[in-house]
Protein backbone atom coordinates (compact mmCIF):
# COMPACT_ATOMS: atom_id res chain seq x y z
CA UNK A 1 0.00 0.00 0.00
CA UNK A 2 1.34 3.71 -0.84
CA UNK A 3 1.21 5.79 1.96
CA UNK A 4 3.94 8.52 1.23
CA UNK A 5 6.12 9.83 -1.66
CA UNK A 6 8.85 7.33 -2.25
CA UNK A 7 11.91 10.17 -2.31
CA UNK A 8 13.40 10.24 1.27
CA UNK A 9 13.81 13.86 1.62
CA UNK A 10 10.31 14.28 0.35
CA UNK A 11 7.79 12.07 2.13
CA UNK A 12 4.62 13.87 1.17
CA UNK A 13 1.65 11.80 2.07
CA UNK A 14 -0.77 9.75 -0.53
CA UNK A 15 -4.20 11.12 0.64
CA UNK A 16 -5.47 10.32 -3.27
CA UNK A 17 -4.18 10.09 -6.40
CA UNK A 18 -5.10 13.46 -8.33
CA UNK A 19 -1.24 15.14 -8.87
CA UNK A 20 2.11 12.92 -8.76
CA UNK A 21 2.77 9.45 -10.89
CA UNK A 22 2.67 5.88 -9.89
CA UNK A 23 4.66 3.75 -10.88
CA UNK A 24 4.13 -0.20 -10.78
CA UNK A 25 7.04 -2.46 -10.66
CA UNK A 26 7.18 -6.55 -10.86
CA UNK A 27 8.77 -7.74 -7.70
CA UNK A 28 9.94 -12.44 -7.76
CA UNK A 29 9.23 -13.40 -4.58
CA UNK A 30 11.51 -16.07 -2.82
CA UNK A 31 9.23 -18.80 -5.02
CA UNK A 32 9.65 -18.90 -8.31
CA UNK A 33 6.42 -19.10 -9.19
CA UNK A 34 5.02 -16.12 -8.00
CA UNK A 35 5.25 -12.77 -8.76
CA UNK A 36 4.14 -9.68 -6.59
CA UNK A 37 3.42 -5.97 -8.09
CA UNK A 38 5.21 -3.61 -6.01
CA UNK A 39 3.62 0.05 -5.77
CA UNK A 40 5.33 3.31 -5.68
CA UNK A 41 4.77 6.91 -5.84
CA UNK A 42 6.34 10.02 -6.15
CA UNK A 43 4.20 13.21 -5.43
CA UNK A 44 3.77 16.34 -8.31
CA UNK A 45 7.33 17.81 -7.13
CA UNK A 46 9.46 14.98 -7.51
CA UNK A 47 8.12 13.50 -10.34
CA UNK A 48 8.91 16.48 -12.24
CA UNK A 49 12.58 15.77 -11.64
CA UNK A 50 12.90 11.97 -10.51
CA UNK A 51 11.29 8.24 -11.60
CA UNK A 52 11.31 4.84 -10.73
CA UNK A 53 13.50 2.49 -12.49
CA UNK A 54 14.11 -1.44 -12.50
CA UNK A 55 17.82 -2.07 -13.25
CA UNK A 56 19.27 -5.66 -13.97
CA UNK A 57 19.23 -6.53 -10.61
CA UNK A 58 15.43 -6.33 -10.14
CA UNK A 59 15.58 -3.82 -7.12
CA UNK A 60 13.61 -0.40 -7.76
CA UNK A 61 15.84 2.36 -7.76
CA UNK A 62 14.91 6.37 -7.43
CA UNK A 63 16.38 8.08 -10.22
CA UNK A 64 17.30 11.58 -11.25
CA UNK A 65 15.80 12.60 -14.78
CA UNK A 66 18.20 15.42 -14.91
CA UNK A 67 21.22 14.08 -16.82
CA UNK A 68 24.85 13.75 -15.84
CA UNK A 69 27.02 13.72 -18.51
CA UNK A 70 25.58 10.76 -20.63
CA UNK A 71 24.17 9.10 -17.47
CA UNK A 72 21.39 9.77 -15.11
CA UNK A 73 22.35 9.87 -11.24
CA UNK A 74 21.32 7.04 -9.16
CA UNK A 75 19.60 8.82 -5.95
CA UNK A 76 18.62 5.80 -3.56
CA UNK A 77 17.82 2.03 -3.91
CA UNK A 78 14.11 1.10 -2.86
Amino acid sequence: MVSECANPRCREPFIYYRNGKLFSVPRRTAAVTRATTEHFWLCEICAESMAIEVRHGGNPLLVSRRPVGNFLQLEYQL
